[in-house]
């Protein structure tokens, strides 16, 4: 019988899938019924490489790197999976191979680049989960679409992944070789279509806050008493009109004090010739619903959760819990069919126990069709964030707070606006205007779901003056007053902007792009931001991060201001533009509808990606040349050929290759030898963390011929007599002496901590120090040519170290790190 192989994100969803639609039986890493096969992916197992012939790497005479066609490679850790699936879908029983992925750009990118590498052919359909219950699942199954109909959103997620690397591995390599050509350093310039422009509006903020100066103002304030009572009110300049080139002006401040003391002089102690009121009623609409913006927003501005947290727990709740339906949504609006699943979603919360469910019940009689809630052209890949109906008793602090915000949003929706009435009172005091401003709620309206907690618009009521009543003149004094800087950005506030980026973006067109995609995606700004803060690597190592958060508020670090003024001082904005990025999403989100075409949109980045490289190339051209190699006097450990030193490395023409900058420690030509030649160094200070602050470490090359150098840091073993080394002085200097080991299965020895100011040594016997004897501590019968002792492998064969010491070391280096010191 022919099947069906369904093919999911993520085991868990799989599990899910094959749960709602029953009958299934588990086969390993599938569950398989009659008709059908349901597996998944583990996310992306499948990345992009560019072919070794096309690829320049650091060499920039060459780059840009821009392949004529893109290879797809699996990811090593994920690769068993991949090997699962292909046997699945070249399975003869199986004929339709079925896209379970997430709804979107990213879930679209992973099935396709699955269904390519594998070389399937077979004929493709998509599920279009919108969360993750049983109905949903078994109406996602019924209603499966034509692969062929999401071709728009996979050319648009395809251009994404190749125009992110392209822009993002050129810029970065360009940028790096740059710096180190102009500063000496080996530094990771690192940026990225969407990362540089956040970047730069995060350090845009922070520029325009070091150089605010305050400027004084003065508004002149004035008390009234009525019969009914006292109110308060500040002078206004009624012909008032707002300049957008000075934002620090308003109708009630004066810069002027020596005219605020006059204002003040002629009005002290006068009555008011009239008062007048104007009262309108002001409507409050609810809140739209949720998109994955607005949320992470929201628990940042209540929470203070980060974006990447918020996210985590709205997946959880889908997944998991089942509770919400899709997360990474940019839509806050419902499909226009959704009128009676909303009200049945509403009378589930209305039964469900929670604080919400008797505002929940209410609402089921409130729901109507309206646009501002139901509406198809609001609706991309995901309509809004809302609960699927079911209650779960089992969720955590966290998940139930964020749970709690969508429902009473879901909600409040319905209900009615609530409404105020505003007075705005008038008081003319000798021909001067002071206004005064009072709002009251006559009706709650959807503010009740939330216990008036949202109502920030409620103010004062104004005590009555009665008609013809002139109030007495209480008090009017000058108040001084200091315009304040800008604010630094929270994750709330920085969410918006990457949302909109407003301000930088003058098109309408494109701010209407910017709206609805920004810089990013809803799921892709956490983790934008996160990789601003990350402290470390993809491999582990330490790392300077570009923002820190000092409370609520994202502050950049010294190194991101020194990225940001480097692209501007070698004019590389265009790398760092909002505008640019607002450009791609616009075009991206056309790409996903057909109406605009892949080429064109890829010969664009390409020929940005040449300009930018082609700048950096015309300075580089500028700057002093490189000093001249000259033989280090070692050989290359994975050619035997001559090593070669620079100002800024030790290397070989084989492609070996290791940087003397380590951690802001230039190696000495002396200890790049013993490096090299011993593959190791003892002890060194002068090396400096990603917090600026100093420390000392032995080195040690890695045993992959990479070049790389790890640190080692000493551990202060206990004697046979139970004290520590440091009770061992060095007989030249009076430091600590610490054992050692040669190299990896090298023979021990001991070493001066001073090094490299005092670079004694001693034999190691038997755990201890003693004096060095002519030949070495290991100078035994063993001679050139014979076999190690170590690795029963390599011959041993004479070599010299940077010091002029003589030994024999192995050729299975650095395998094998065996090493005899002989007499010179």
């Amino acid at each position: 019988m022919s099947k069906i192989l369904i093919i999911a994100e993520k085991p868990s969803v799989a599990h899910d899938i094959a749960a709602a639609l029953g009958g299934f039986s588990k086969q390993g890493d599938w569950f398989e019924r009659a008709d059908a096969v349901v597996s998944s992916a583990v996310g992306h197992l499948v990345e992009l490489a560019c072919p070794e012939a096309e690829d320049p790497r650091y060499d920039l005479d060459r780059l840009p790197a821009i392949p004529s066609r893109f290879n797809l490679a699996p990811i090593a850790k994920t690769a068993p999976r991949l090997t699962m699936l292909k046997k699945l879908m070249a399975r003869p029983d199986v004929h339709t191979v079925v896209n379970a992925c997430d709804a979107g750009r990213e879930g679209e990118l992973i099935f396709r680049y699955i269904y390519l590498i594998c070389g399937c052919r077979k004929e493709m359909k998509r599920m279009w989960l919108q969360s993750m219950t049983a109905p949903a699942i078994k109406t996602a199954f019924a209603k499966m679409r034509a692969g062929r109909e999401l071709d728009g959103l996979f050319n648009a997620a395809q251009s994404r992944s190749e125009a992110d690397w392209i822009l993002g591995v050129n810029g970065t390599r360009a940028t790096s070789i740059l710096v180190t050509r102009q500063t000496g350093q080996r530094t990771k310039a690192s940026v990225g279509r969407v990362q540089t422009p956040v970047l730069y509006l995060i350090v845009e903020r922070e520029e325009a806050i070091r150089k605010f100066v305050p400027k004084a103002y003065f508004e002149v304030h004035a008390e009234f008493a009525a019969k009914a009572g006292i109110y308060l009110a500040k002078w206004i300049d009624p012909a008032f009109q707002p300049d957008p080139l000075n934002p620090d002006a308003k109708a009630e401040r004066l810069f002027d004090k020596a005219k605020a003391d006059s204002v003040a002089q002629r009005c002290a102690g006068k009555t008011p010739s009239s008062v007048s009121d104007t009262t309108n009623e002001i409507t409050s609409m609810p809140p739209k619903l949720f998109d994955l913006t607005t949320l992470q927003r929201e628990a940042n501005r209540k929470f203070g959760f980060s974006a990447n947290q918020t996210l985590s727990i709205a997946q959880a709740l889908y997944e998991k819990h089942k509770v919400l339906t899709y997360p990474r949504t940019d839509s806050s609006a419902l499909p226009e069919d959704y009128v009676d699943t909303a009200k049945a979603t509403l009378t589930r919360l209305g039964d469900g126990g929670l604080q919400v469910s008797p505002f929940a019940a209410k609402a089921v009689a409130m729901v109507t069709f309206e646009k501002r809630i139901f509406n198809n052209a609001k609706i991309s890949d995901h309509f809004a964030i809302i609960p699927t109906g079911l209650v779960s008793q089992t969720l955590s602090g966290e998940e139930s707070k964020i749970y709690d915000l969508v429902c009473r949003r879901f909600v409040a929706v319905f209900y009615p606006p609530a409404k105020y009435l505003q007075t705005v009172r008038l008081t003319i005091v000798e021909q001067e205007t002071f206004q005064s401003s009072g709002r009251v709620l006559v009706q709650e309206g959807w503010l009740v779901v939330y216990g008036r907690e949202a109502d920030d618009k409620d103010e004062p009521a104004l005590c009555a003056v009665g008609k013809g009543e002139l109030p007495a003149n209480r008090k009017v004094e000058v108040v001084a007053l200091e315009t304040k800087s800008p604010v630094r950005f929270t994750e709330a506030s920085l969410l918006l902007a990457m949302e909109t980026a407003g301000a930088a973006i003058d098109d309408d067109e494109l701010r209407e792009a910017m709206k609805e995609r920004g810089l990013g995606t809803p799921a892709t700004r956490a983790k934008t931001i996160e990789n601003l803060l990350a402290t470390e690597d993809s491999k582990g190592h330490s790392i300077e991060p570009y923002i820190v958060r000092e409370k609520k508020n994202l502050k950049p670090t010294e190194k991101a201001f020194w990225l940001i003024q480097f692209l501007r001082d070698n004019a590389l904005m265009a790398l760092a533009s909002p505008v640019t990025t607002g450009m791609w999403e616009f075009k991206l989100r056309e790409m996903e509808q057909g109406k605009f075409p892949r080429g064109q949109f890829m010969g664009e980045i390409n020929t940005l990606t040449r300009e930018v490289v082609d700048r950096v190339r015309s300075i580089a051209k500028t700057l002093p040349a490189p000093a001249a190699k000259k033989p280090l006097g070692v050989a290359c450990p994975k050619c035997q050929k001559p090593i070669l030193a620079d100002d800024m490395t030790f290397s070989c023409e084989c492609g070996f290759k290791v940087w003397r900058r380590i951690a802001g420690r230039v190696l000495t030509e002396q200890e790049g030898q013993q490096l090299i030649a011993q593959g190791a160094l003892p002890t060194l200070s002068g090396f400096t963390n990603a917090k600026k602050k100093p420390f000392s470490a032995g080195l040690k090359l890695a045993s992959d011929l990479s070049g790389k150098v790890d640190f080692v840091f000493e551990e202060r073993s206990e004697t046979e007599s139970g004290n520590t080394e440091a009770a061992v002085k060095c007989p030249q200097c009076g430091k600590p002496m610490r054992r050692r080991q040669g190299g990896k299965a090298g023979g021990f020895f001991w070493g001066c901590t001073g090094y490299p100011d005092c670079k004694h040594t001693m034999d190691d016997q038997d755990g201890k120090p003693v004096p060095k004897q002519p030949g070495g501590a290991k100078a035994s019968a063993n001679k050139s040519g014979d076999t190690c002792p170590t690795c029963k492998k390599g011959k041993l064969i004479g070599r010299q170290g940077g010091q002029g010491q003589h030994f024999l070391g192995c050729t299975k280096f650095p395998s094998c790190r065996h090493y005899e010191r002989v007499a010179a």
